[in-house]
């Protein structure tokens, strides 16, 4: 798997889920999976990828030169604050080797982190483990949220689940987040 790609997939989406990944780029969510799981893009796709976002090819593809072709889009003060600050605790964490393979926080104290693949192990369907996800986190999970995340959940695979889990984590928080 190409971590490195990876990272510079999410970067250049803002972080953004997979389903708004899909629909930008007009591709299936699956597909886009895939490429969150290290498959590599068909060439059609890259250009698309680097069209919609203004990344550069090489950039995307190997990590050289510039990230943006042209100008970087223009972000707000306070989002430049927290990128900023994000990349140096990034920079500490990585310092004290307490960052994982995928860029999270691995602190080393099991009760800090809420463990999916625990909860995945523990409870059979996704509703489950986002409702212990959020007990966990002292919250209420909001009982008419509909979940497009885990449409066609029993063909997933363990890796698959574990990704749908975190999107739609991802989603919920930003959407309680603005409500």
């Amino acid at each position: 798997m190409n971590k490195e790609f990876i990272g510079r997939l999410n970067r250049a989406f803002d972080y953004g889920s997979m389903a708004d990944v899909s629909r930008r780029l007009g591709i299936p969510h699956a597909t886009v999976r895939n490429y969150y799981q290290g498959r590599l893009p068909a060439s059609d796709v890259l250009i698309k990828i680097a069209n919609e976002t203004n990344v550069s090819l090489n950039w995307l593809l190997i990590g050289t030169g510039e990230m943006y072709v042209g100008d970087a889009p223009k972000i707000g003060l306070g989002r430049f604050i927290e990128d900023r600050i994000a990349e140096l605790v990034d920079e500490r964490l990585a310092a004290h080797g307490l960052l994982t393979q995928n860029g999270g926080q691995n602190i080393g104290i099991d009760n800090d982190v809420f463990d999916v693949e625990t909860a995945l192990a523990n409870f059979s369907d996704p509703q489950s483990v986002m409702s212990e996800w959020f007990r966990f986190e002292g919250r209420e999970y909001p009982s008419d949220y509909g979940v497009v995340f885990f449409k066609g959940w029993e063909g997933f695979s363990h890796d698959e689940r574990i990704i749908a889990i975190h999107d739609a984590k991802r989603v919920l928080d930003r959407t309680l987040a603005k409500g």
